[in-house]
């Protein structure tokens, strides 16, 4: 059986007459974290969306190919015409690639419990006859593989009585239960405390242990080259450079040797 994998090439995205996003490619692996870092506005979050077929046809997407193989069957939704593209994308959206938001807490349904909204996940998996592990029929487990120490408490909780770190556990929660075997993570991190952004990192890391392939969108270049394999930089909507990430000191474009220069600056020259 094939392995699973996520591989972008050569993507272009558009608006009016330029190019937001031009020629960059990436590859998700099982079991691999790839970072994916540059400044504000250089395409990486548009970059992700993409691959999730969530970015506006204005014009949008005018070029690149998309491949994700599930381990069974492989999709190429940006060859399709554009209402076949738009199912595809449903389909695979959730059930093989995850998205976790940068606000969390927004992206979860305010009216219902966080148990509530894992079941309704749980179900829509048992539509798509994708099988339960034996040792997580319930809401709880996919909470307590999230990383919460007393799931039976949070499934009755709303979004409202979460914290920050709670609502992204959540939201991993609600992406592991759906079956993804990609998630694209979109400055998980970002406003939480040092103490809790450690355990989200540490809980990715699990994820990718158990063999999830992540793409992890961050600012922070101190995270790097402890939480994961690969390091993409980008640079006005283009990827100038991809080397393994504990290697990310020695990274020789100018975008990167930027980005090291104010988080040494910043960080007291810890990286």
């Amino acid at each position: 059986m094939p392995e699973p994998l996520l591989e972008l090439v050569d993507l272009r995205i558009r608006a009016g007459t330029r190019d937001l996003v031009h020629r960059a490619s990436l590859r998700l692996e099982p079991g691999r974290i790839l970072a994916l870092v540059g400044a504000s506005g250089s395409g990486k979050t548009l970059t992700a969306r993409a691959c999730l077929g969530l970015v506006a046809p204005h014009p949008g997407v005018v070029g690149g190919s998309l491949s994700i193989g599930d381990g069974v069957t492989t999709w190429r939704p940006l060859a399709l015409p554009p209402k076949a593209r738009r199912a595809a994308f449903r389909s695979l959206r959730g059930r093989v690639v995850g998205w976790l938001p940068q606000e969390a807490r927004a992206s979860l349904d305010p009216l219902r419990t966080i148990g509530s909204q894992v079941r309704a996940v749980l179900s829509l998996r048992a539509r798509d006859r994708i099988a339960l592990p034996a040792d997580r029929p319930r809401p709880e487990d996919w909470l307590a593989a999230a990383g919460f120490s007393d799931p039976s408490r949070v499934v009755r909780r709303y979004a409202h009585e979460l914290s920050g770190g709670m609502a992204q556990r959540a939201c991993i929660a609600l992406a592991l239960a759906r079956g993804s075997r990609f998630l694209l993570a979109d400055e998980p991190t970002t406003g939480l405390d040092p103490t809790v952004q450690a355990a989200i990192l540490d809980q990715l890391g699990r994820l990718r242990e158990e063999g999830c392939g992540l793409l992890l969108i961050t600012h922070d270049l101190r995270i790097v080259p402890r939480h994961a394999d690969m390091v993409a930089v980008m640079d006005q909507g283009e990827v100038v450079e991809l080397l393994p990430a504990d290697r990310l000191s020695q990274a020789r474009s100018e975008p990167a040797q930027a980005l090291l220069q104010a988080t040494a600056r910043i960080a007291g020259g810890l990286l």
